[in-house]
């Protein structure tokens, strides 16, 4: 028999208002069918409640509708004339505003949200509205949410580097309703007043400072900020390599604030009124114990939610809390899967844009696939088993195997996820929660909270739990830590799509369920009709009743199968045609890919030969890597996206950092066999660390002179022009010879198709490469040289090369002017076809030797 649809109403009502979400946000144009599916789905429902007809459909119609309401002004927003946007990528202004976010500070900087309220410049002042981001630099002093500020710097709008798989920044700042961005230096900042928030606010925000100053006195500073990140959500003060040795280890999970914390709250507090209540005879006669207990508890659980951030895990916790606590105030039966759709529609109801935080996605998927698994192994239990547990050695048997597969189902619940967002899996992930979530989330968070509530009374006794606090964390960091140096401890995984998501969780759905539906262990149907078909002969009554018992439960027991099984046939078949796919597009493609990768000011090629093989030619990046990766945050990416795990040789043009430091990361990270540069050291950290990443992973580095000047790869041919051999001789004798002029040139020809990368060459290296190799350097499309520089792309090198395409890899109106009008001109009057990253993004370049097929991340320029 099957359930009916309605068995838990909000999982389907639930699952409807997703649906409608995700349909406006792939297609947010669409608004006249909505309005018109919502008045339609609220009159079937009216009609069908008139005629006293079950509504079945309608209302997941509706909630359908609402759904895709709901984000619509999320995805088009009406932006007012006044709006600081407006007045986005102009000049410097003063920006005047209050601050309506918590201030972040992080390697140095600091990040706020600013409600704009007047710019003003050297003529004239004018109210304005909207939200800016605004990033210090440097020390500032300290800020709260509502004090008053004015900054002085140039607005910009948000944008995104624009390649295939890259975070959608611009839409993730949207869904906070900012528009523009600006990054001063802390000394601009001038505060005009302090906070005037409402009281309640003020109260909790100044709770926070007050219990953050506490834990400043108890430990080491990484104890300190795992302290800080377990009881306050405080994440950010977590140095990244303590960070990462969470992830690795599996438990990064400890360190946002979810069911783990708030549930522990709820459980301390409801034990301790229960305690205390149960002293009272007037709740003991009319059985208001528990009830007034649960009631209470609501209490101190959404006092530590309010105190802890209120993160999208946070609010699921607390709603799934709440709701528990309220069945033993309304003496209900509490079904854990249909709180947390309740949950669910709750945060999104308010806040649609949650859907695409990863906190709510993996927080979602961990407790669903935690409750669903631990309600499918429930009829493995024998009715021996159950008597059995009544010992004290079975008890603790069992909880040790609800704790192992707790741990077990979180971890399938978010794997894939975690490939997604984070591209890297942990193998130990299973140890270290045995081991580290009683040290840390049974041990260290109650101490915490202790010192928390004690801190209502004395400061000194607050700081005592802490240092208390503090000293039990310590066992709980050398763990992490140890499991973290393992070299098998977790692994970089490429990027899995949608698709492949959905196909994993179907498979493991249907795995669960296939082996926890079996006639001798399944639960009978509701009204016990298992009278199947008698069978006739010699045989006694009694055994053809069982005879026909059992057949008709192993035929329930068979079509009970029959959806999981096709379920999973369609997954697998779906999942090895992907496979294929993939395959054939990595492995057995017979023609040349080149990508010119959107880096901002800066330059990287991704070049896919025929056969599988990947060069990375430069990393782009900035002269600070702690301010943005651009190796992690989207040359990584990229390569993920794209199924790629090794870079069989990076090249290096020359030890700039806008051409070097991203290919840090990509060495670090990723498998990479040979590495071709000139060698010419830079001045900067960032080619020390180079090198040193190089000698640690082994990676081959052979010297500019012994790196053959022609290779052919699988009908590639790579020729490396430039500079000459003898290049740092000529350096001592000839100024002009810096890191710039002294790039690696390469050309790449495939059939009749060939690329040059000129790296960052000038005028005075064009002209000398000319001489040289004049008759090689005939190219089909080329790199600007130096961005577009006015000091490059001279005539004769221009006339030598003869390019049909160039494309120009610049930042979007960077300081520099690139690429410079002269330069533009010039490839006008060659008939140069010009694609530029600043606007067309990332920029697709296929051949299979003859034709060449342009396809630009963004088709249309928006000049």
């Amino acid at each position: 028999m099957r359930r009916p649809l309605y068995s838990r109403p909000l999982i389907p009502i639930t699952v409807s208002f997703i649906c409608g979400i995700l349909i406006t946000y792939r297609f947010p144009d669409n608004k006249s069918w909505i309005f018109l599916l919502l008045f339609s789905s609220a009159g079937l429902i009216i009609w069908q409640l008139i005629r006293n007809n079950t509504a079945v459909f309608s209302p997941l119609l509706l909630f359908f509708s609402l759904g895709c309401l709901s984000l619509l002004p999320w995805m088009r927003p009406n932006i007012s004339l006044n709006d600081v946007s407006r007045y986005a990528d102009t000049h410097s202004l003063e920006i005047t505003g209050r601050i309506c976010s918590i201030p972040i500070q992080k390697d140095g900087r600091t990040s706020l949200n600013l409600e704009v309220e007047r710019l003003h410049d050297t003529r004239t002042s004018f109210p304005v509205a909207g939200k800016l981001r605004v990033t210090f630099r440097g020390a500032v002093e300290p800020l709260s949410r509502g004090d008053r500020i004015s900054v002085f710097g140039r607005i910009r709008s948000t944008r995104n580097y624009n390649n295939p798989g890259g975070f959608d920044y611009r839409r993730y700042m949207a869904f906070q309703g900012i528009w523009a961005t600006a990054s001063v230096e802390g000394k601009r900042l001038k505060l005009l007043e302090k906070a005037s928030s409402p009281r309640f606010k003020r109260l909790i925000e100044s709770r926070r400072r007050h219990i953050s100053e506490l834990i400043a006195h108890a430990g080491e500073a990484d104890q300190q900020a795992v302290i800080r990140a377990l009881i306050i959500g405080e994440r950010n003060a977590v140095p990244d390599m303590l960070r990462k040795a969470f992830a690795r280890s599996g438990l990064g999970h400890l360190l946002a604030i979810s069911g783990l914390h708030v549930g522990g709250v709820a459980a301390a507090a409801f034990y301790l009124l229960t305690r205390i209540l149960s002293r009272a005879e007037f709740l003991l006669w009319n059985a208001w114990t528990k009830k007034a207990a649960a009631l209470l508890s609501l209490i101190p659980v959404m006092l530590y939610a309010l105190l802890s951030g209120m993160s999208p895990s946070t609010q699921r916790a607390a709603i799934m809390v709440g709701v528990f606590l309220a069945t033993f105030f309304m003496e209900a039966e509490h079904d854990p899967m249909n709180t947390l759709a309740l949950a669910a529609l709750l945060i999104l109801a308010v806040f649609p844009p949650s859907l695409f935080s990863i906190s709510f996605q993996l927080s979602f998927s961990a407790v669903a696939s935690i409750i669903y698994g631990l309600g499918r192994i429930k009829i493995w239990r024998s009715e021996k088993e159950t008597v059995e547990k009544k010992t004290r050695t079975a008890q603790l048997r069992q909880r040790f195997l609800i704790f192992l597969f707790v741990s077990i189902f979180a971890i399938i619940g978010t794997l894939p996820l975690i490939m997604r967002y984070f591209n890297e899996v942990s193998l130990v992930g299973l140890p270290a929660n045995l081991i580290g979530i009683p040290l840390i989330g049974f041990a260290v968070v109650p101490l915490g909270l202790s010192a928390v509530f004690v801190s209502f009374f004395s400061d000194a006794a607050a700081v005592m739990v802490f240092k208390l606090t503090a000293a039990v964390l310590t066992p709980g960091l050398k763990v992490v830590a140890w499991f973290a140096d393992l070299p098998f401890a977790a692994v970089k995984t490429i990027t899995p799509s949608w698709l492949e998501i959905g196909g994993f969780y179907i498979l493991a759905w249907s795995a669960l369920y296939l082996l926890t539906v079996r006639p001798e262990n399944s639960v009978l149907p509701a009204d016990g009709t298992f009278s199947g078909h008698l069978v006739t002969g010699s045989i006694g009554r009694e055994k053809f009743f069982f005879r026909s018992r059992f057949l008709s439960m192993a035929r329930w027991v068979k079509v009970r199968h029959r959806p999981a099984k096709a379920a999973a046939a369609a997954a697998f078949f779906i999942l090895l045609l992907d496979a294929g796919y993939w395959t054939v597009k990595r492995f057995w493609h017979d023609d040349l890919r080149v990508t010119i990768i959107d880096v901002g000011q800066g330059s990287s090629s991704l070049l896919e030969l025929p056969g599988g093989k990947c060069m990375l030619v430069d990393g782009g990046g900035f002269s600070d890597n702690t301010a943005f990766d651009m190796g992690a945050r989207v040359i990584a990416p990229l390569l993920w996206h794209k199924k790629i795990a090794t870079v069989n040789t990076l090249v290096l043009s020359h030890a700039n950092s806008d051409h070097l430091n991203g290919l840090l990361y990509i060495a670090r990270h990723f498998n990479v066999g040979d590495v071709w540069c000139t060698q010419e050291a830079s001045n900067g950290r960032s080619y020390r660390e180079f090198m040193e990443i190089l000698r640690q992973n082994g990676i081959r580095i052979p010297e500019f002179k012994d790196i053959h000047r022609r290779h052919l790869i699988d009908g590639v041919e790579l020729d490396i022009l430039y500079p000459p051999e003898d290049f740092m001789e000529k350096k001592r004798r000839e100024r002009w010879r810096d890191l710039n002029n002294n790039s690696l040139v390469l050309k790449v020809r495939y059939g009749e198709t060939s690329f040059l990368f000129p790296g960052d060459i000038m005028s005075d290296a064009e002209q000398e490469l000319v001489h040289l190799k004049h008759d090689s350097l005939k190219s089909t499309i080329l790199i600007a040289p130096h961005h577009g520089s006015k000091t490059s792309s001279s005539q004769g090198f221009l006339e030598a090369v003869d390019p049909k395409i160039v494309v120009v890899s610049a930042g979007w109106r960077n300081h520099f002017g690139f690429p410079h009008p002269p330069v533009l001109l010039r490839y006008k009057d060659r008939a140069c076809r010009v694609f530029r990253t600043d606007f067309h993004g990332g920029v697709g370049i296929c051949t299979d030797g003859k034709s060449i097929r342009v396809t630009p991340h963004i088709p249309k320029m928006p000049l």
